[in-house]
């Protein structure tokens, strides 16, 4: 079955297949071995590619989903060939307005806070350090924007989806 996935601003063309060896993944014109086993609750896997064993956390997220890999924080949104051609029908100019959240991708410590409220900040800039799991995680900016709020400190414990940054739309 074909997907699209669509990682940042890129779109990636991924044929999945269930075969007699089990999942293959073709991306790129390259053919990729896989197995996927979750190992605790329904967020935590445990993914091998080409024999190759990697961790990995995925939540649900305001349109798509949220991976963590090595520590990596990826933004995802997964279509099948149908929804992909019902998003481009459906697909409107709108410029992002109102306020994001950012928040927690999961439980850990506010290593420190790159930001503070009135600040401009770009798509993809860091703005808070987490440290989860071990391993130093940069939450960066979903979107161009002023920061209205930073809800942590440095040395602060957070929960899962606990708010971190709220952005505003940029003032014209």
């Amino acid at each position: 079955m074909k997907y699209y996935v669509t990682i940042e601003d890129r779109v990636v063309e991924m044929d999945l297949d269930d075969t007699a060896d089990g999942w293959t993944a073709t991306i790129e014109g390259r053919t990729y071995h896989l197995d996927l086993t979750a190992t605790s609750g329904q967020s935590l896997f445990s993914l091998i590619v080409d024999h190759a064993s990697h961790e990995i956390l995925v939540e649900d997220a305001p349109g798509g989903i949220e991976v963590l890999v090595g520590g990596e924080l990826f933004r995802c949104l997964v279509q099948d060939e149908w929804e992909r051609r019902l998003a481009n029908i459906q697909r409107k100019s709108a410029a992002e307005t109102g306020e994001t959240v950012v928040r927690a991708p999961m439980p850990g410590a506010v290593v420190s806070v790159h930001v503070a409220p009135g600040a401009a900040v770009k798509r993809g800039q860091g703005l808070v350090i987490l440290s989860a799991m071990k391993m130093e995680n940069e939450i960066r900016a979903p979107r161009d924007g002023t920061i209205s709020a930073v809800h942590v400190n440095e040395g602060d414990k957070v929960d899962q989806n606990a708010d971190l940054i709220t952005i505003a739309a940029l003032e014209s």
